[in-house]
């Protein structure tokens, strides 16, 4: 709770403009008492209610704060961590003006960094980036998908590190997803270029409408020929002549569940189809059973999913 009112702190000035060094300020003063931080959070109740029951005074206050176009990015990034309950966190060995951001499952942000990157994060994210860049390199941490339209800087080169490789560019557009949950790798290049790198090693270089996969410690180059893998950004969980053991595979990696099921019994047919990732994991799955014939259970304790096919 205390880290959730100190990162809540940090959130709100960046709404209302607060610099690093008052965010410094406002750190200092939380952890000069508890009584600090129990108003912090009395204060933070407070304005949560006020976002449930009143979302037209919350309009006409984001109407008056959004005054300097320069703030929006930021002041957006905050109330969407407020309103969705997605938090800043202070981890263990992260430095002190690194941020680290959690998005939970069946959730996704928008960001824009300080460089101007612009950042979209999928579900069960997490990732690690500096309140500003050094002067050196732009250096982002990974574990999870993301999106990144990077703003050009040939002096300056925008590196993502993951835990199963590293991807430095200078200005482009690319996907990567690399779940360490999923042991997966995978970057999709749109415009530009990116080269992909191993314990300081380059392996690749991809070229616009490439992807590199990882399968058996090995990257395979492949032409990107579906571009609705990317439709993540926009909500939409999408999938083109897939078979029912990878769409279950997907939803579980979107909404941070296991789902289990003889791969075996499973019909050995394409789908095609798209939903909401808003929607949830049930909504899938009734709309999964008009294609194919299953039925499910789900255990509340252990919140796993048990797929039933043999009476289908």
């Amino acid at each position: 709770e205390a880290l959730q009112a100190h990162w809540w702190a940090v959130a709100v000035g960046l709404v209302w403009g607060w610099t690093l060094e008052e965010e410094k300020q406002i750190r200092r003063w939380l952890n000069m008492s508890d009584n600090n931080k129990k108003k912090l959070d009395e204060e933070r109740i407070a304005y949560d209610a006020l976002l449930l029951t009143s979302p037209e005074i919350l309009t006409k206050q984001k109407n008056a704060i959004f005054s300097n176009p320069w703030t929006i990015s930021a002041a957006a990034v905050a109330l969407l961590l407020i309103v969705s309950g997605l938090y800043l966190m202070n981890i263990k060995n992260v430095p002190e003006n690194d941020n680290m951001l959690l998005v939970p499952a069946g959730q996704r942000i928008n960001l824009i960094l300080s460089d101007g990157t612009n950042v979209w994060l999928n579900a069960n994210t997490s990732f690690r980036y500096p309140a500003l860049f050094s002067d050196k390199n732009r250096t982002v941490y990974l574990d999870g998908e993301a999106y990144f339209e990077v703003s050009a800087n040939k002096k300056k080169p925008f590196i993502v590190k993951t835990q199963q490789g590293d991807i430095r560019v200078t200005g482009t557009s690319f996907n990567v997803a690399a779940y360490s949950k999923f042991n997966n790798f995978e970057t999709s290049l749109l415009s530009g270029s990116v080269d992909i790198y191993k314990n300081n090693k380059k392996l690749v270089s991809l070229n616009p409408n490439q992807k590199s996969t990882l399968q058996n410690n090995l990257l395979l180059i492949s032409e990107i020929t579906d571009t609705d893998d990317f439709l993540w950004k926009k909500g939409l969980i999408a999938f083109n002549h897939k078979k029912a053991e990878e769409i279950f595979r997907a939803l579980e990696k979107y909404f941070d569940i296991v789902i289990r099921f003889d791969a075996e019994k499973l019909p050995q047919h394409t789908y095609t189809g798209k939903f909401r990732q808003a929607d949830g994991i049930d909504y899938a799955l009734r709309v999964l059973q008009k294609s194919i014939r299953f039925d499910y259970e789900r255990n509340d304790e252990s919140g796993i999913i048990h797929i039933n096919t043999s009476n289908k």
